[in-house]
């Protein structure tokens, strides 16, 4: 499996992440063999064969790591086409990756959203001094054994890299039993770990209940969630009572795949009545496996959570 680490000019951050991912990957030779991982590091904007930062050799020192042999490379589309999973340093850059690779782009993350973090930056250290370029380490240090464990997760239950969330929460009201019974066999065919949130009876409940249960473990663990009413409607308005979650009914996969990317929607809201099972678990697959865009989507789903926080507190 070949990872990649990119950054802007491939001196200070992704080379940094690359020798701490290969230092990670070393903790798991009893399960895979490091061997089969080839881990490099480039730059959106920079020339071949710059030395790692002076800063950035001092700060991975300190940690015994010797980043003296590093050597710049420069993005490219064979460096982006030959790697399994490409993490960047920013939203930027992964926007432009996508952007400019868009064969890849599948394959292309946000380090920090890969690693179950909301979607951002590593701070750019750059001509800032040591203490910036300390603070930057020990964002990477947070992130990067998340991103190998959820890598070597997916390599050892041969699932892929398409495994971005590898467990999912899902919950219904009596109308939506079998369907969540029909989503949750899909997803686990394909390696993820299902947390099921209930009701698995006929017995009428109130959608509310089980839609407090999703959100919550949506919020807790930072992973994306599916909720099952007769129509996805009356479920998906309880959920949205919680701050924090962006509940959208879908009924087809454009609709789902925009949630995502326009509106970083985190629970899926399905209705058995007007869906059919197979349609329901395409919609499903692609809204666990498509990426929120940011760039001016960021802006409007930050003015969302600004209207929450604004009700919030005049209580």
């Amino acid at each position: 499996m070949n990872i990649l680490l990119v950054c802007t000019g491939n001196t200070c951050r992704s080379p940094m992440a690359q020798a701490l991912f290969v230092q990670c990957l070393d903790k798991f030779k009893n399960q895979v063999d490091p061997c089969n991982f080839q881990v490099l590091s480039a730059g959106i904007f920079t020339r071949d064969g710059l030395p790692a930062s002076k800063e950035a050799i001092e700060v991975m020192a300190e940690e015994n790591i010797d980043l003296n042999g590093h050597r710049s490379l420069s993005v490219s589309e064979s460096l982006i086409n030959e790697a399994d999973v490409t993490l960047t340093m920013s939203s930027a850059h992964r926007d432009y990756l996508k952007h400019h690779f868009p064969q890849q782009a599948d394959s292309i993350f946000d380090l920090k959203d890969f690693a179950g973090q909301e979607p951002g930056d590593i701070e750019d250290p750059y001509g800032l001094g040591l203490e910036a370029y300390r603070k930057s380490l020990r964002q990477l240090q947070e992130l990067i054994p998340r991103a190998v464990d959820r890598i070597i997760a997916g390599y050892s239950n041969n699932t892929g890299i398409e495994v971005r969330y590898l467990e999912i929460a899902i919950g219904c009201d009596h109308a939506g039993v079998q369907l969540k019974e029909e989503i949750m066999a899909a997803l686990q065919d394909e390696g993820y770990e299902v947390i099921n949130c209930g009701t698995d009876t006929s017995e009428s409940v109130d959608y509310p209940d089980f839609a407090e249960k999703v959100a919550g473990e949506v919020l807790q663990k930072k992973i994306l969630g599916v909720l099952i009413c007769g129509t996805g409607i009356g479920i998906s308005i309880a959920a949205n009572k919680i701050p924090g979650i962006r509940a959208a009914v879908c009924g087809d996969i454009y609709t789902a795949e925009l949630a995502r990317e326009h509106n970083d929607a985190n629970i899926l809201a399905l209705g058995s009545r007007v869906t059919g099972s197979g349609l329901a678990v395409k919609i499903v697959k692609t809204f666990i496996k498509t990426d929120f865009l940011a760039g001016r989507h960021e802006r409007r789903v930050s003015k969302i959570t600004a209207l929450e926080n604004k009700y919030l507190e005049r209580g």
